[in-house]
């Protein structure tokens, strides 16, 4: 078992592949070149943050106080965050197809590697028999019927550093739909909020917590992680 891995959690793939996971509510993604410690470091840090978050605050109800919990959460972990600044999302038409509006705004501050890793993840879970972990992880974790809070984050390295493009969002809806990732609502309908940053990990600081988030998260990778075949 690779250093820092959870018992039992999905294996990060090798150095110089590419893959993507269901963590809780958000796709996290994953360029080639990031080595299997870097892997397990990203996926149980923002597992432990979005948890800690979803402890003290409604998801759905308490957006904006949930986000500034789980910044609290992975800032001293080691995540250099730029503060989350969330705004609404203009459709130009009306209607817009939400997995293809979370692309479009991620391409703002990905490159073309990151952007084209989140689209295969976003396919890979939409490929997804309605009964599998992976769909049935994600559907509960980040929307109900009429509202929904996610992120997509792709993550490579630059200078040594894990970097990851956070694309997040929050949403309210009159339309109900079970798979709203890949739904397209009228814009009369849907509100959908916006927010990208860029994160960095300071393994420096990391190192010295890495052990004490694996023991804070005991098991929960089994039930809040599933890995997607891209």
């Amino acid at each position: 078992m690779p250093a820092g891995l959870l018992k039992d959690s999905p294996t990060p793939p090798p150095v110089d592949s590419k893959g993507g996971y269901v963590v809780d509510g958000s796709l996290v993604s994953f360029v080639a070149g990031l080595d299997r410690q870097n892997k397990s470091d990203v996926l149980n840090s923002t597992l432990l943050a979005q948890l800690a978050a979803n402890k003290k605050y409604d998801r759905e109800a308490q957006t904006e106080q949930w986000y500034a919990f789980y910044q609290s959460v992975l800032e001293p972990l080691g995540w250099v965050i730029q503060a989350f600044q969330f705004e609404k999302y203009n459709a130009s038409g009306d209607s817009f197809a939400m997995n293809k509006a979370v692309l479009e705004i991620l391409k703002a501050i990905a490159s073309d590697d990151e952007a084209a890793v989140s689209q295969a993840t976003i396919d890979a879970l939409g490929a997804l028999d309605k009964n599998s972990h992976g769909l049935l992880l994600w559907n509960s974790a980040s929307s109900s019927v009429s509202a929904g809070n996610f992120q997509i984050a792709p993550c490579s390295l630059s200078n040594g550093s894990v970097v990851m493009k956070n694309a997040s969002f929050y949403f309210n809806t009159t339309e109900t739909t079970t798979g709203f990732l890949w739904f397209t609502y009228s814009t009369s309908s849907m509100t959908l909020y916006k927010s990208t940053n860029t994160m960095t990990l300071d393994d420096d600081i990391y190192s010295k917590v890495r052990q004490s988030v694996i023991d804070k998260l005991g098991d929960k990778a089994v039930q809040f992680v599933a890995d997607l075949d891209i």
